[in-house]
C-alpha cells in the first residue's frame, strides 16, 4: 500500500515555465503517476508514451491532444500518441502512465526520458 497525504506533498518543478508536480507513484519500468499544478498559458513539451496514459482534470481548464477540457473530463491517449499539454486557465491535473514519457521537442536539450 501507498499513501500519499494531501499536506506532504512534495511539488517540483515539472520542467518547464508555469508548472510543477508532485510524483504520487513510479511503476517498475518507470511510469510515472503525477499530479501537476499549471499556471495559465503553461505549456508542457510534446511528448508520447511507451504505454498509454489516463489523464483527468481536477480543476481549471487545459488543452490537450487538441481537446479542451475542464474539471472532471477525462482522456485516454494510446500508445505512441503525440500530444501536449497547455493551461488555458490556473489548474491541476492527474496524469499516470505504466511507462516513460519520451519527450520529443525541447528548446534547449535533445530527446529524454523522464
Amino acid at each position: 500500500m501507498i499513501v500519499k497525504r494531501a499536506g506532504e506533498r512534495e511539488w517540483k518543478p515539472a520542467g518547464y515555465e508555469g508548472a510543477e508536480r508532485v510524483l504520487l507513484r513510479a511503476t517498475k519500468e518507470q511510469g510515472p503517476t503525477y499530479i501537476v499544478r499549471l499556471k495559465a498559458g503553461a505549456r508542457g513539451f510534446p511528448h508520447k508514451h511507451a504505454a498509454g496514459e489516463d489523464f483527468l482534470v481536477l480543476s481549471g481548464k487545459v488543452r490537450l491532444a487538441g481537446e479542451v477540457l475542464g474539471p472532471g473530463d477525462y482522456l485516454y491517449t494510446e500508445t505512441g500518441e503525440e500530444h501536449f499539454l497547455e493551461a488555458i486557465e490556473d489548474s491541476v491535473v492527474y496524469a499516470s502512465t505504466p511507462k516513460p514519457v519520451v519527450i520529443l521537442e525541447k528548446l534547449t536539450a535533445a530527446v529524454e526520458k523522464v
